[in-house]
């Protein structure tokens, strides 16, 4: 029997990440019994995959010209319902555009990282680019069906930057784990982790400079998960400085990171909610952050629950690390606060409210 709904889900560049798991953890509460998705991209999914899911993927240069084979796909569609899912700022200026003001049909857009986003760039035409689609953003979004963003602070801005409604629909990433930790005893050698992809977003740099010009570095082991174009110059930075440190690259099971680490540091430039600090909770780590928009102050309640140092700063960060070398205590009272948080960004909680999204669609 042919199914009455078909959700397209458009997610040019998948790969291992906060990003794709959430895909998967929203597509996956779905009825798929009820409702058919094909997952649009240009490049082949790899990972997180599901046999009762169609993926197609788009021969496309780009993201702006797949549009024009994805219209093609959709007008041949004779379903009664059709939806439409994109996910990012890139993407959802032009599924609006393209989808829903041309095609008619309904549309659901997720942002993931903050508008600050588009506010960095590497060269001219990347500034160029990012200055047209945040310009798109504003003109476009109040078409969209649904719009929605996942921190609160990122859907707090993007409101009143759109002038519409933008629902706050957390990562699905928190799920109870029985786990007792070892607490760390001060003076001892310290495993700090870090898990992202090894881009200019996540500053790397400045957790290496912290290490590198921090008192105790020769008892710091740092432990870097992740894979990106910034991997040389990572390498060469640990090897000129002499930092203890680890590299693993395109790990699928993180799990077991968290539990061999002692600290969690986030020093990103921008985010929209970053999984890998919610799971590091998770796991009884202590915390410390950037204050990049947007989620570490949910996350850290503003603080009460961990340490923030302003991004870039490499100098508290270097401080930041040596108190929890020498009085962790303070560190692990402000962990326990974090994990009475968690709740909010809880798996049921938050497909609950994807699917309440997607029925308003029906």
């Amino acid at each position: 029997m042919k199914k009455k709904i078909k959700i397209y889900l458009f997610n040019p560049y998948p790969s291992i990440g906060g990003v794709d798991t959430t895909i998967f953890k929203f597509i996956n509460s779905l009825d798929l019994n009820r409702i058919e998705v094909e997952y649009l991209s240009l490049r082949r999914v790899k990972y997180f995959k599901n046999k009762k899911i169609t993926y197609t993927k788009i021969n496309s240069k780009s993201t702006f010209l797949s549009f024009f084979k994805i219209l093609k796909i959709i007008k041949k569609d004779n379903h009664d319902n059709k939806i439409f899912f994109s996910i990012q700022y890139f993407v959802n200026v032009w599924s609006i555009l393209f989808i829903k003001l041309i095609l008619g049909i309904k549309i659901f857009v997720y942002d993931v990282n903050h508008l600050n986003e588009l506010n960095y760039y590497k060269d001219f035409n990347e500034f160029i680019k990012k200055k047209i689609i945040k310009f798109l953003v504003k003109i476009l979004y109040k078409y969209a069906d649904i719009v929605a963003g996942n921190s609160k602070e990122l859907a707090t801005n993007l409101q009143k930057y759109t002038n519409r409604r933008v629902y706050t629909l957390y990562n699905p990433c928190f799920d109870l784990i029985k786990f007792k930790r070892r607490k760390y005893n001060s003076k001892n050698k310290i495993n700090i982790l870090n898990i992202s992809r090894f881009e200019t977003q996540k500053d790397h740099l400045t957790l290496l400079k912290a290490i590198n010009n921090s008192k105790i570095k020769h008892r710091i082991n740092l432990l870097l998960v992740g894979y990106g174009s910034k991997l040389k110059e990572i390498k060469n930075y640990i090897y000129i400085n002499k930092i203890r440190a680890k590299l693993f690259l395109r790990e699928r099971k993180i799990s077991k990171f968290y539990r061999q680490s002692d600290l969690y540091i986030c020093s990103s430039l921008y985010e929209g909610l970053p999984t890998t600090m919610v799971e590091a909770a998770s796991y009884c780590l202590p915390i410390i952050s950037s204050n990049f928009k947007s989620g570490c102050n949910e996350i850290l309640s503003n603080g009460k629950s961990g340490h923030i140092f302003k991004i870039r700063d490499f100098r508290k960060l270097s401080q930041y690390i040596e108190e929890f070398y020498n009085h962790p205590n303070k560190f692990y009272s402000k962990e326990k606060l974090c994990r009475k948080n968690l709740e909010l960004f809880s798996i049921k909680k938050n497909t609950k409210l994807f699917n309440f999204l997607i029925q308003k669609l029906f």
